[in-house]
């Protein structure tokens, strides 16, 4: 009677096995087909046999499936590559508003080198001038120092160079024998650049 019982367990524990193994197969061809519906918006149950796909059938299915994930990687990479140009759009931005803010702070200072250039040339270079004058240089070096850190360029202007409206101000135009017009007689006044900006233009005698 023990040994009956025992069989009769075994037989059922057999027969739940192949009840979940079915299952399984039903679960996974349900899938299969919710899958290759999905492209036409079918999501709908749909109870396929294995048995009954023809290899026709089968490639139909796939290449649409395949159709599928190409949209979805398109889509993918498209995300992809918003999100790094929404990257570079914020360091510009960052790197902008950095420039922005050393170029305000940098501008404060052209006044007070303009003031040592008049004090450097006016001072004599003998007893006490000569203190003083060195005293300036030091402080004009540091102040130059700090521009050359924050890539500050100094704007020159020689006699003989074309007037660039760009990075020149003329605040004098005058006839003159040596030079043709639209051409720099002098400078009257350093400019400065930062990067391509130009914080400020150089004062020029032009030639008219």
């Amino acid at each position: 009677m023990k040994d009956l019982n025992q069989t009769t367990d075994t037989d059922s524990e057999e027969n739940s096995g192949n009840n979940e193994n079915a299952n399984g197969n039903d679960y996974i061809v349900n899938e299969t087909a919710d899958a290759i519906g999905e492209k036409e918006g079918d999501q709908t149950d749909i109870d396929i046999n294995l048995e009954d796909l023809t290899t026709e059938h089968w490639i139909e299915k796939l290449a649409a499936v395949e159709t599928l994930a190409a949209e979805r990687l398109e889509g993918q990479q498209r995300a992809l590559a918003d999100f790094q140009n929404f990257k570079r759009r914020k360091s510009q931005e960052i790197q902008l508003a950095h420039q922005n803010a050393a170029a305000e702070l940098l501008s404060q200072f052209f006044p007070i080198v303009d003031d040592l250039h008049l004090a450097l040339e006016s001072l004599p270079n003998t007893r006490d001038g000569a203190t003083w004058s060195e005293g300036f240089n030091m402080i004009h070096r540091k102040i130059m120092s700090v521009f050359e850190r924050e890539k500050v360029l100094l704007i020159k202007a020689e006699p003989g160079d074309p007037f660039d409206p760009h990075i020149h101000e003329a605040i004098i135009q005058e006839a003159h024998d040596d030079y043709n017009s639209d051409v720099i007689i002098s400078m009257v006044r350093p400019g400065y650049l930062l990067g391509e900006r130009v914080l400020r233009p150089a004062q020029v005698r032009v030639a008219e």
